[in-house]
């Protein structure tokens, strides 16, 4: 069945001091654009994240967030910058001598002083990282597939019914077209009758006339393939896959067959129902937008 360029995919896995959320959405695109939103320090990741997510999907703009928070306590990484505390404690040494004051140097006056602490966390295992990295990614693929999916069968079910109804106008103005033949001959008997009033009319070049109308008129060959058409487009909507680019190839095919139907008709009606088909094959072609 086929699936939506529209969908929306989350999931979270929790380990010990780690909590790694994955979000995916997508609208529907010509090509297959991926944006990410990593940690710097998974960066790394990119390509495998994108030859994952290339596996399943081929059309659409892609949005992949990743959220890594570890909950280590923050004193674990904690550290004294020795350099600076070294740096600060010769300079009040300095000042006690220089200016004759009293007293020791005392933990307190260390307190508030920039850079006295520095935060160092260790570069993640990319290895390890990616074994959770994956595995919430895996998840949150398969929700945001089995959106896609769900909204492709709906879809489907609308373009189904649309096609149906072109196929059921197709016979309708093969019926029309030997009315309209007969009907151009009525005129035309009766123009030329009107023009040469009492001379007798040539019944020879008169059907010679209707002959060659009724040829320039004929569509059989149009809604032949205008039908074949409709038949791959259904056929098309059942297949698994990427199937949008040959939809919408098919519905260019339609339209072009729908117009040269237009040209030759010679019936207000026929012009009617081609209007008909125009105007379902561009709703058709909207939808056909958001199939992958």
């Amino acid at each position: 069945m086929v699936a939506s360029m529209t969908g929306y995919g989350r999931a979270e896995l929790v380990e010990e001091n780690l909590k790694a959320t994955v979000e995916i959405s997508s609208v529907n695109n010509r090509f297959c654009e991926i944006q990410f939103r990593l940690p710097k320090q998974l960066s790394p990741l990119e390509s495998k994240l994108k030859e994952m997510i290339l596996s399943t999907i081929s059309r659409g703009k892609i949005n992949f967030s990743l959220s890594w928070e570890e909950t280590s306590a923050v004193a674990s990484y904690a550290k004294l910058n020795e350099e600076a505390a070294d740096v600060y404690f010769n300079i009040m040494k300095e000042l006690k001598g220089r200016y004759g004051l009293s007293g020791d140097v005392r933990l307190d006056q260390f307190f508030g002083l920039p850079d006295l602490v520095k935060v160092e966390k260790e570069e993640p295992d990319l290895e390890k990282a990616w074994e959770v990295v994956s595995e919430v990614t895996g998840r949150a693929l398969e929700e945001f597939n089995r959106m896609r999916k769900a909204e492709g069968a709906k879809l489907a079910q609308d373009l189904t019914g649309r096609v149906a109804g072109l196929e059921e106008a197709i016979p309708q103005i093969e019926k029309l077209t030997p009315n309209s033949v007969d009907n151009y001959r009525k005129k035309l008997k009766t123009k030329i009758t009107e023009l040469l009033d009492a001379m007798v009319v040539d019944q020879h070049r008169i059907e010679l006339e209707v002959a060659l109308m009724a040829e320039k008129c004929d569509v059989t060959e149009e809604c032949v393939r205008f039908t074949s058409h409709n038949q791959q487009f259904l056929s098309a909507l059942k297949e698994d896959g990427p199937v949008g680019k040959r939809l919408t190839f098919l519905l260019q095919e339609m339209n072009r067959e729908a117009n040269t139907i237009g040209s030759k008709a010679a019936d207000a009606e026929i012009s009617q129902k081609v209007i008909f088909l125009k105007e379902e094959i561009e709703k058709i072609r909207e939808q056909v937008q958001n199939i992958e």
